[in-house]
């Protein structure tokens, strides 16, 4: 007697938002299953006519099969199976694509058990069908192609008694290996099934299956996949250190998605560490402008504070810089913005932006900010370097400046102020 088992525990892709809808479904399959075996009579509609039955009940019950489950084995084995594929597809496809893609995933297999059990093939004449077996068939081979670079978690036992094995591993494979593995042993049982009487359903894996593999041909998963294939071999080389090859990775990634910000961001900062100070610069600027185009202040923001960490202000326009003290001015974020005209005015002191800068900087220090100490130092400096024209006229009135022009308005010293 020998009996082997796998199940696959874990998958090593980010889940990039809450899997609420995950959550939701597995919480359906165990009230249906609890209703079907422990609750029948809670309602009058019977909880079987649910189940699929080839030729005997409604076209709808192709969908609804897949929501029931037939023991507490069959529910716990297809949750497991879920739980460690569903989260990383949602997050991908969002909520809901990835429930259309489950229910047609399943509304495949229970059609090619319906085919099997029709032609009276595996011994399955007749049967009728329930479960999510197919659905998560078909996520297995979804994931085939828009997963295609994951490495899989797989639990196994080898139970066999009569030569005094019992054991448990667990072991890491690469995802095509791992749905290779299950791909090859649904073959087998179904081959056994007629001399073994199995009840299990491998037409509506196998189905279920198939269907996985269509959609993501057609539908684009397969291009997907490589790109974040890319992505995550640049990622994990940036943390084994070897940079070089990290910044092949990422420049193949933007390749397939240009638009991709943190692409954008994961080769500027491994660009910065192979001293392309140049190019880090570029893709900094490359992301920071997306953000502007997009409105999304919070995300340009963010670029910015990693930008100035890596470099200094002066590799920013006159205009990015003004853009980004604006910004945060927006947000109400007044000692960032003070920090950011500072800069400015720093690094391009004869620009008109950089008067302008002088003069925010002197407005909020006396005011929002309340530091009157870089007001007196910055107004100092207005009278001696601020040209004649509107900016000074502004301080002439607001700040009691004289209304006389310094002589000097080439280098302008810079007073001892903390950019906090």
């Amino acid at each position: 007697m020998y009996f082997f088992f796998f199940f696959p525990v874990g998958l090593d892709r980010s889940v990039r938002r809450r899997p609420v809808l995950s959550m939701w479904l597995m919480a359906v399959f165990t009230v249906s299953f609890l209703w079907l075996h422990y609750l029948p009579w809670l309602f009058s509609f019977n909880p079987w006519r649910l189940v699929f039955f080839p030729g005997l009940n409604a076209p709808w019950t192709l969908v609804t099969a897949v929501f029931m489950h037939n023991g507490w084995a069959h529910l716990l084995g297809n949750l497991v199976y879920f739980w460690v594929f569903a989260p990383a597809l949602e997050s991908r496809l969002g909520p809901g694509r990835f429930l259309l893609y489950f229910l047609l995933w399943g509304t495949a297999g229970n059609l090619a058990h319906g085919w099997v059990a029709t032609l009276g093939l595996l011994g399955q004449g007749g049967l009728g069908v329930m479960g999510a077996s197919g659905a998560i068939a078909g996520m297995l081979g979804y994931s085939l192609l828009r997963l295609r670079d994951a490495r899989i978690d797989v639990a196994w036992w080898v139970l066999a008694p009569l030569v005094g094995q019992n054991r448990v591993g667990r072991v890491g494979l690469p995802l095509p290996l791992g749905v290779g593995l299950w791909v090859a042993w649904q073959v087998i049982q179904a081959s056994l099934a007629e001399l073994t009487g199995s009840t299990v359903s491998f037409g509506a894996h196998l189905g279920g299956l198939g269907m996985g593999l269509l959609m993501a041909a057609l539908l684009g998963a397969g291009r997907e996949g490589r790109a974040e294939a890319r992505l995550a071999r640049g990622q994990r080389y940036m943390r084994e250190g070897a940079f070089f090859p990290a910044a092949g990775e990422f420049t193949r990634y933007l390749e397939l998605c240009p638009d991709s910000c943190q692409g954008m961001l994961e080769l500027a900062r491994t660009l910065q560490l192979v001293g392309q100070e140049e190019e880090a610069v570029r893709w900094y600027r490359k992301a920071f402008q997306h953000h502007l185009e997009s409105g999304n202040v919070p995300a340009l923001l963010e670029v910015f504070k990693e930008w100035t960490r890596q470099f200094e202000a002066d590799t920013l326009t006159p205009d990015e810089l003004s853009r980004v003290a604006h910004y945060q001015e927006m947000v109400l974020d007044e000692t960032g913005a003070l920090a950011t005209y500072r800069m400015l005015h720093q690094a391009y002191p004869r620009h008109p932006l950089g008067h302008r800068a002088l003069v925010r900087i002197i407005v909020l220090a006396a005011g929002k900010v309340a530091r009157p100490e870089v007001a007196q130092q910055y107004l100092a400096l207005a009278r001696q370097a601020l040209p004649a024209g509107s900016w000074r006229d502004f301080l002439v009135r607001e700040f009691s400046l004289p209304a006389d022009a310094g002589a000097d308005h080439g280098s302008i010293p810079d007073p001892a102020v903390p950019a906090g």
